[in-house]
């Protein structure tokens, strides 16, 4: 049983608390977040007993969601069913949280209100909201972030550097991660896509990630200067690719080598390794992600 849930409308970032206990203002009274239903592709020959399945696609999910409206006087509750009117606009997403999920939807009408008296008038009010999600899949509100390969550091000020330094042979001023293959698990139901991050400590040229199990990669063929960051999203719907030096961010899309993949994270423990063409040493890498799944309600 769901009993309190937060709704965000995506475009003007109102917020809308809904709870079975402490809500004041907005009481939940359930909500209903359907089941993902699905569709398998097949084909057959002439006599073949059976059907042969070439692929499952996932298709779209629905939402209920209704509550009450509470109020002391009609002035109050005319005020607080306006707020509603607003929040919920079949033009505007509205991101629903329930623990550390998240799933998106549009609204399929405006607020629903109950007809009956006893259930409409100045101190309650039922209303209902029907949603439409494209993307099926509840995401992890909190990204999810790999360090391929980072520079780790050593060192805080006050540094004092003595003619005679102890330990002999110096001070160490960052530790440098030595594996070049990154292992990264995706947790959740299905592939999903990613956000690579290369930046640049010193000037490189050409740098690149590789799935080591399929061999596919993503190469950014250009020189990177000190401080330079590249960012390539991968997600489906989402890909784009982008660069940042000395505060200006451009397009980066002309960079990109034309034999790349936009790399997804398999279901599962993913293998990764990347490389420069020059100068291997300057770059860092960061992977960010989400985790989606088919559902997440949990027993108390």
């Amino acid at each position: 049983m769901v009993e309190g849930i937060k709704l965000q409308n995506v475009e003007t970032k109102a917020i809308l608390t809904l709870d079975m206990v402490s809500t004041p203002d907005y009481v939940l009274n359930s909500v209903d977040w359907g089941a993902v239903e699905s569709t398998h592709h097949s084909y057959k020959y002439v006599n073949q007993i059976g059907v042969y399945v070439t692929g499952t696609s996932l298709e779209t999910r629905s939402v209920d969601i209704s509550g009450w409206v509470i109020a002391s006087t009609e002035r109050e509750m005319t005020n607080r069913k306006t707020i509603l009117n607003r929040f919920f606009n079949p033009q505007q997403a509205v991101d629903l949280f329930y623990k550390d999920y998240v799933l998106r939807f549009l609204p399929n009408t405006s607020v629903r209100y109950s007809t009956a008296i006893a259930e409409n008038n100045e101190v309650v009010c039922k209303f209902k909201v029907e949603g439409y999600c494209p993307d099926p899949l509840f995401s992890e509100q909190m990204e999810s972030k790999v360090a391929a390969a980072s520079t780790i550091a050593m060192f805080h000020f006050p540094l004092i550097i003595s003619q005679t330094p102890n330990p002999p042979g110096g001070i160490v001023f960052g530790l440098r991660q030595p594996s070049l293959i990154v292992a990264i698990n995706n947790s959740g139901a299905v592939d999903v896509g990613m956000k690579i991050v290369f930046k640049a400590i010193g000037t490189l040229h050409g740098p690149s990630l590789i799935n080591v199990n399929t061999q596919k990669y993503f190469k950014v063929n250009k020189t990177m200067q000190a401080g330079e960051e590249i960012v390539i999203n991968t997600t489906i719907g989402e890909k784009k690719i982008q660069g940042t030096l000395n505060g200006i961010t451009t397009n980066y899309f002309k960079y990109r080598d034309l034999d790349s993949e936009w790399l997804q994270l398999s279901v599962g423990d993913n293998l990764f390794r990347y490389d420069a063409e020059e100068n291997v040493e300057n770059l860092e890498v960061y992977i960010y992600f989400n985790n989606k799944y088919l559902e997440v309600q949990e027993c108390y």
